[in-house]
Order: structure tokens, then C-alpha cells, then sequence
């Protein structure tokens, strides 16, 4: 009797399981939105596992858009895409790079940025031994059918010019050069004795140097200059102003070079030579100096 009363709830059981097995998919109730559960057995209490609903992310330039799961009738758990947008990259901020300010700087008088004057120096050019002092006057010999250049020139030059931190003439120090006329020697004897004795053209001549330019400030150590040079110069108590150009050539410490100008003799009250031998003589006299010079 005992053993009818168990066998009658079992067999029960299996038919259930049975009638639940022959049922098309077609009659399978909605699945909960959530989730769905699945039960096991009737014996014992009821067992539910739960299926946690699964996304997938794509890309999209502009915006996230999040979908709640939905169950679908094919399929025991079906997840609606979810869309994420990806940011680009930060652009990577530059930072300025700083910037250096240069000393002032002064300009030459050809135009030439130089370094400030507070770094320079004074300059002092002394005249050499080797300078020479040069005198040229055109001249008619009655023996010769053409004009000839009478050439005079000393050796006995000397002189010092100072130029201040800025490359103009010192007003502190005196730049003066100095010519002794009395040396002065020339091809024709009778010629250089009349100049000394009654030239009116006395012991020495002098220049007494005011300004000069063309030159590049600082002096280079090497190159050459096109300079002029202003100047009063005295010859025999007549004093004037007279401007030298001419081309100079640095080289270390060194300069070499030459520098002329013209002179009339009613400039400076000096008389024409008076020889048998001459019969005629230019009006123009032409200097020249050719200097060698160091700098310090």
C-alpha cells in the first residue's frame, strides 16, 4: 500500500515532464524583459538562474546613445547595440619658445651695425719710418717739346692721430702730422734749393687733422678703407682747410697706403719757380702722403 502511494505521485511527475517536452517552441511564454528563468524539478523548491544581458559598443562621431535589452521570441536573450562616441586625441599645446634681447649696437659711418660703444676703446694711429711726403707740379722745360711732372719727396714725416671710443678725432689729444719741407729732394737741385729758399713754403708744413670718415667702426683687423680725411693745414703761417682721400689697407695691426689732395699756389701765397731752364709750371700742386701707420 505504501508503495502505491509513491508510485502514484512519480508517474504524475513523468507525465508533466513528458507534456512539457512535446511542446513546439511556438507556445513558449514571453521571456521577462530583465531576464529569463528556467525551472528544474518539482520536488524540491524552485532553482532560477538568471542570464545577465550582454552589449556590444560601436563607434559613432557624435554622441552615446544607450539601449535597454529587449527579449525576442527567437532567442532566449537578445542585447540591442549600444553606440559610444570616441573622442580624438588632445592637441598637444606648444610652448613659445623664449626669446633673447641683444645689446645695442652703434653704426659706422658706411652704415655698418657694430658693437656697442660701451665696449670699445680708443684708437691710436702713429705715423712710421718708411712714410713718405710727396709733392708733383707740372713743368715746361725750354729743352723738351713736351710738359714733364717735377716729383719732391721727404722721408722726414711723422705724426700720431686719435680717435675716441665712438671712431671720431679726439678733442682731448692733438692728431697732427708734420712734414720737414727742408728734406724734400727732387731729380733737379737748382729746383728743390729755389723751393727752400724762396718758395715761401718755410721749414715745415703741418695738418692738423679734425675729421675723418669712410672708415668701419671698430677698425677691422683686415681690409681696405675708402677714407677722407679733413684737415687744417699750415704751410709758411697760411693756414686752410684741406681734404685727403685715398684707400688704406689694414692688415693686423697694421696700415699702408696712400692719401693726396690738390693745392693751388695763390692758396696758400707760395711763388712759381723762377729758372732759366723753366718756362712754364702748372697751377696745381699735387700731395701726396704714403703711409705706413700701426694701430693701438
Amino acid at each position: 500500500m505504501n508503495i502505491v502511494k509513491l508510485v502514484g505521485p512519480v508517474c504524475i511527475s513523468f507525465a508533466l515532464l513528458f507534456g512539457l517536452a512535446g511542446c513546439s517552441s511556438d507556445q513558449v511564454d514571453e521571456i521577462p524583459e530583465e531576464a529569463k528563468t528556467i525551472e528544474t524539478g518539482s520536488a524540491s523548491p524552485k532553482q532560477t538562474t538568471t542570464l545577465a544581458p550582454v552589449t556590444s559598443v560601436t563607434k559613432e562621431p557624435s554622441e552615446v546613445k544607450k539601449t535597454a535589452p529587449a527579449a525576442t521570441p527567437d532567442a532566449l536573450v537578445k542585447a540591442t547595440p549600444v553606440t559610444a562616441t570616441v573622442l580624438p586625441n588632445p592637441v598637444p599645446t606648444v610652448k613659445p619658445i623664449p626669446t633673447r634681447t641683444l645689446p645695442p649696437t652703434a653704426t659706422s659711418s658706411q652704415g655698418t651695425a657694430v658693437t656697442s660703444t660701451a665696449d670699445l676703446e680708443a684708437v691710436l694711429i702713429s705715423l712710421q719710418p718708411g712714410s713718405v711726403a710727396r709733392y708733383k707740379i707740372g713743368e715746361q722745360f725750354a729743352r723738351l717739346p713736351t710738359p714733364v711732372t717735377a716729383v719732391g719727396e721727404t722721408e722726414g714725416i711723422n705724426g700720431k692721430i686719435y680717435f675716441d671710443p665712438s671712431g671720431n678725432i679726439s678733442a682731448s689729444d692733438a692728431s697732427i702730422i708734420v712734414v720737414d719741407v727742408e728734406s724734400l729732394k727732387s731729380d733737379e737741385s737748382k729746383r728743390d734749393n729755389w723751393v727752400r729758399r724762396n718758395g715761401g713754403i718755410g721749414s715745415e708744413i703741418s695738418i692738423n687733422v679734425t675729421k675723418v670718415s669712410g672708415h668701419t667702426w671698430p677698425l677691422p683687423d683686415s681690409g681696405k678703407m675708402e677714407v677722407t680725411i679733413e684737415g687744417d693745414m699750415t704751410i709758411s703761417d697760411v693756414t686752410k682747410l684741406v681734404t685727403w682721400k685715398g684707400i688704406l689697407d689694414i692688415a693686423g695691426s697694421n696700415i699702408t697706403g696712400s692719401i693726396s689732395t690738390v693745392i693751388t699756389w695763390d692758396q696758400f701765397s707760395l711763388s712759381k719757380p723762377r729758372l732759366p731752364f723753366i718756362i712754364g709750371v702748372d697751377d696745381e700742386i699735387i700731395l701726396e702722403l704714403e703711409v705706413i701707420a700701426t694701430k693701438e
